[in-house]
């Protein structure tokens, strides 16, 4: 079944998919209806359209605007087609990237550009790199208007990018990278990196992996730690992997000894997402540290104490007669009163939230650089230890980095998507 749904989606011409949807009514060509409209040179026309005298017309805004006779080869009703995509989506693995760029091409060879980037929107959601969905995009260079492409200042260009989808930002970044003034267009990634706003960071650390970290190590392991937003953490995170240099795990593995909970967990999730094997022993033995912990493995057992809440009154208890020079004199006896309760106190607010959620994370983090998963407790993980121990010795050295980060080639996407007018 999957065979056969890969063949409708790459069926050049659409003709296949008249299995896989319904057929639906058909109407005059001289209505006046929502078409998509296939053009000679490959381009696509989605617009409300008619057929006047031989040659079709579209609608642009109150007027209508004629097409030449010959320039258009195929025309296909809006319902249509969104007929056959839905049937085809149905059949669409949504946990699956094998699936979703296909059905994306498949959408952008038939005109529904839109939709298409609705789907690479999500592939890139799940996996950031994957190669089919980015060669996809590079297809789409001539198709689309990229937000900031025709803005001569490279800080300009980011602002209005940033607030474009994910699957724009990305074709942004690849009008960036053709540009020839490439050390100005570092220069502002940088300067973008110390930006107010969240989505500018995030797109900077993005084109900073993009086009090669270099000399940006430094502020991508600040803000990888220390970036008040997820997103711009995981971005520079990303980033730093792709420097390819172990050596940029010691920055990070410091952080782990802070006295602030939320720098040690931001240091934790940032070496699970940089990926290197030499983080992996150092994670276990602050695993191991917070087993030991109150709350870190084994029985639960609070903190305990007592506290004496009361007061104290004194009283005179009764008189000594003293007898001295034949005179009698009283001598009181003065004793106290104690009045309260003894409470038996345990802690078990701070210290045991901070140890629960920095062992979640460093779990999670060993699953990223292990790929192991032995279970959702600490002695389960350090049991995993001892015995695969001898599998993650740590490398001899630290590799060199390289002068610039190479960006993935991705594969030659199946069909060009067409250019849509």
């Amino acid at each position: 079944m999957r065979t056969l749904f890969l063949s409708l989606l790459l069926a050049p011409d659409g003709s296949a998919l008249s299995q896989a949807a319904p057929a639906a009514d058909e109407a005059p060509a001289a209505a006046e209806l929502n078409r998509i409209l296939h053009l000679r040179g490959g381009g696509t026309v989605r617009a409300k359209a008619r057929e006047v005298d031989g040659a079709w017309e579209i609608q642009r805004g109150k007027e209508w605007q004629r097409l030449e006779p010959d320039a258009v080869v195929r025309v296909e009703l809006e319902r249509v087609v969104l007929a056959k995509m839905r049937e085809l989506g149905r059949h669409v693995d949504r946990r699956q990237c094998a699936t979703r760029v296909p059905y994306a091409g498949w959408m952008a060879r038939e005109g529904l550009l839109a939709e298409s980037l609705q789907q690479l929107e999500l592939v890139l959601e799940a996996d950031p790199d994957q190669p089919e969905a980015l060669a996809l995009l590079a297809a789409y260079q001539q198709a689309l208007l990229v937000p900031g492409a025709e803005e001569p200042d490279p800080i300009d260009a980011l602002r209005l990018a940033a607030s474009a989808p994910r699957a724009l930002q990305e074709l942004a970044l690849s009008a960036l990278a053709r540009r020839p003034e490439q050390e100005r267009l570092h220069a502002a990634l940088l300067r973008s990196l110390d930006s107010h706003s969240p989505r500018i960071r995030a797109l900077a650390a993005l084109g900073l992996r993009r086009t090669g970290a270099g000399s940006a190590v430094k502020a991508l392991v600040t803000r990888a730690v220390l970036d008040g937003s997820a997103q711009v953490r995981k971005e520079c995170s990303l980033a730093l992997r792709d420097a390819h240099d172990e050596a940029l795990t010691l920055p990070v593995l410091r952080a782990l000894g802070s006295r602030s909970a939320a720098v040690r967990e931001n240091a934790i999730s940032a070496l699970g997402v940089m990926n290197y094997p030499a983080a992996i022993e150092p994670l276990v033995a602050r695993l191991g540290a917070l087993a030991s912990a109150p709350g870190g493995g084994g029985a639960w057992k609070a903190p305990a104490s007592h506290i004496f809440v009361g007061k104290q009154f004194a009283y005179i208890q009764d008189f000594d007669v003293e007898v001295a020079q034949g005179a009698a004199v009283a001598d009181p006896q003065v004793n106290t009163l104690v009045e309260g309760a003894v409470l038996d106190v345990r802690v078990i607010g701070v210290s045991e939230m901070t140890v629960a959620v920095e062992s979640r994370k460093l779990r999670t983090a060993l699953g990223q650089l292990t790929g192991a998963h032995p279970g959702d407790t600490n002695r389960a993980w350090l049991a995993w230890w001892e015995e695969n121990r001898s599998r993650y010795r740590p490398a001899s050295g630290p590799r060199t980095p390289p002068t610039t980060t190479p960006t993935p080639t991705p594969a030659t996407p199946p069909t060009t998507p067409p250019k849509n007018t």
